[in-house]
């Protein structure tokens, strides 16, 4: 295993001077922005922090694992500014929803998903000040100096897909020049309703780092929108030996060829990009 991960991360480097790949360490506070995909198994669980203080969680995985992660960060008292949970699938909410038993939060944004006790639990939802809603497609945030914009592919309730991952939230986080675009689960269909133009304005240059959707799967891999915003690092958050054959060995193939340098977390674990 050693081999192929040492070849991702020289690939990464190559390809980005001025920004630094970790792998497997959780140092406590250094300086500008840093995205955590947490290796939680087969689900998502991505934490964000500027300067050492939380900025904003997405979806916590299928288990606890990225509570711990955070607790190890930011201790018993921890306070999230933003929490996103892009779609009520257990590979996403469990963890979530243990994060917000423990830890406090300023604001949660969701889809048009059920918010009954699987994915937040009441006693959160009842907090009087808790800013508890439903977002819209384009609302954004200002969260230590970071810009935060939500993307939502199907913003009303009467055109709803059945297929709860295109249901899906998706982030763009950028501090300065870097930026880094979450997609959740959405699949092709979904993403093709993201307005692309539209989120190149906001991009300086190549977008620095993709989460991609669905965990590497064929339906979650738009040619589109790679070609558009040629990502730099391609993120794919994926349980080893996982019994859907997570990630597609095609769009692996497909994104090194189209320039990103591909890290996953079943052969990386936990990734951190930090952008000084």
């Amino acid at each position: 295993m050693k081999g192929p991960v040492l070849f991702q991360l020289v690939f990464v480097v190559s390809y980005i001077v001025f920004f630094q790949l970790v792998v497997n360490r959780h140092s406590i506070s250094e300086p500008g922005i840093a995205v955590h995909v947490i290796d939680v198994g087969q689900g998502d669980g991505i934490y964000i922090e500027m300067n050492g203080n939380p900025v904003a969680l997405i979806d916590g995985g299928a288990d606890y694992t990225s509570d711990k992660y955070i607790l190890e960060r930011a201790g018993l008292g921890c306070k999230l500014p933003l929490v996103i949970l892009t779609h009520n699938h257990a590979d996403h909410f469990v963890g979530f929803k243990r994060i917000l038993e423990r830890c406090k939060f300023d604001i949660l944004r969701y889809n048009d998903v059920v918010l009954d006790g699987r994915a937040v639990p009441e006693n959160v939802k009842n907090i009087f000040g808790n800013k508890v809603k439903k977002t819209f497609d384009g609302e954004q945030f200002v969260i230590h100096g970071v810009f935060i914009k939500l993307f939502v592919p199907y913003g009303n309730i009467y055109e709803m897909p059945k297929n709860l991952n295109n249901a899906s939230i998706a982030l763009l986080a950028k501090y300065k020049d870097f930026d880094a675009l979450f997609l959740g689960d959405l699949e092709v269909e979904a993403q093709e309703r993201l307005d692309l133009r539209k989120m190149k304005r906001l991009i300086s240059g190549r977008l620095d780092v993709l989460k991609i959707a669905h965990h590497g799967a064929v339906n979650g891999y738009s040619r589109e929108l790679v070609a558009e915003l040629r990502p730099k690092i391609c993120v794919i958050s994926v349980g080893k030996d996982n019994t859907f054959g997570h990630p597609s060995p095609l769009v692996v193939l497909e994104l090194e060829a189209a320039g990103c340098g591909v890290i996953r977390t079943d052969m990386a674990g936990s990734v951190v990009i930090r952008s000084r």
